[in-house]
């Protein structure tokens, strides 16, 4: 009994082979590489991002990219050079709404790996409307041979159109109209670009 348990202990143990601990790293290492490549070349179900993409993008909002002013003025208006005979006038106040914005179709596009760079042309004064229901006359004077109503009317709108467009304040609607075009498009291309960066800029 004593011998049996003698060449129990004796026998060799076994061990792992240095052979099998590198084909074990081996396969490893293949199964990694294969896990990577089918992630590397897999297909995948993103938008094609091109400049016909963005283009339509910036379709679908080319109306909204205006800022409006609404301005109330006053004009003194006169005319005629002779008193009471020919010459007239007139204080007025007058309501006019004056339109900035952004022609969209106009944008210049580029798309590189990180980036999509949109160069817009400049801000335009699209319009100025003054509303003929919102003028009121004031201290009038009225001539013989030079009066009528439809006719001051008319002498009102020249007036006042000449008034908004000398002393409204464009240059900051143009820059509201700038902010506005920004955030809007900073929304629109949200998520629709991937990783890119949207870059905005004017051309003055």
């Amino acid at each position: 009994m004593r011998r049996e348990k003698r060449e129990r202990e004796e026998r060799p143990r076994r061990r792992v082979g240095f052979k099998t601990i590198l084909h074990f790293i081996e396969i490893v290492v293949i199964a990694a590489a294969v896990v990577f490549v089918a992630n590397r070349f897999a297909p995948k179900n993103e938008t094609q991002i091109t400049s016909s993409f963005i283009s339509d993008k910036l379709d679908m909002v080319s109306e909204l990219t205006t800022a409006k002013l609404t301005y109330n003025g006053l004009v003194y208006y006169s005319d005629g050079s002779i008193p009471l005979l020919t010459q007239k006038s007139f204080t007025m106040t007058y309501r006019a709404e004056v339109r900035a914005g952004v022609d969209l179709s106009q944008a210049d596009i580029k798309i590189t790996d990180k980036e999509v760079r949109l160069t817009l042309p400049a801000v335009q004064i699209l319009d100025t409307v003054v509303d003929s229901d919102s003028i009121q006359f004031y201290d009038e004077k009225a001539a013989l041979l030079n009066w009528g109503k439809k006719t001051d009317v008319l002498d009102g709108m020249t007036a006042a159109q000449k008034d908004v467009e000398e002393k409204a304040d464009f240059d900051s609607l143009k820059a509201e109209a700038k902010t506005q075009t920004r955030q809007l498009l900073t929304g629109l291309f949200a998520g629709a670009i991937g990783e890119r960066e949207l870059v905005v800029r004017f051309s003055e």
